[in-house]
């Protein structure tokens, strides 16, 4: 499998467990340590680290692949998963700020995938 393809696997891997931690934490509230229990057996939660951990392991095999400073940009993709997952399912907005920083995220990853 190509070192891309690995890398962009652990990125949507991580945006799904960030995303799952946070409908997690929308059901339980604000975090205290009467609900960290809670929290942790939350299903929401718990698919986020199985996410998490699935996430590590595809991302050690690129880095078993590549030289980290080339690996290590692509982590920018996760905000850009975020973002957008964060939009279309917990409907949050994007702003006009945070729609051209992802267009600067996504150029500046062109320029080191073609490096």
């Amino acid at each position: 499998m190509n070192t891309i393809m690995i890398i962009l696997i652990s990125v949507i891997f991580a945006a799904i467990g960030q995303v799952a931690w946070k409908f997690g934490m929308n059901q339980i509230g604000t975090l205290s340590l009467s609900s960290l229990v809670s929290a942790l057996l939350n299903p929401f939660v718990l698919l986020g680290f199985v996410m998490y951990g699935l996430s590590t392991i595809f991302w050690l095999i690129a880095l078993s692949k590549k030289d980290l400073s080339f690996v290590y940009p692509f982590i920018s993709l996760t905000y850009v998963l975020v973002l957008l997952l964060s939009s279309m399912l917990l409907k949050e907005s994007i702003g006009t700020n945070k729609f051209i920083g992802t267009l600067i995220i996504i150029t500046g990853l062109i320029m080191i995938a073609r490096s």
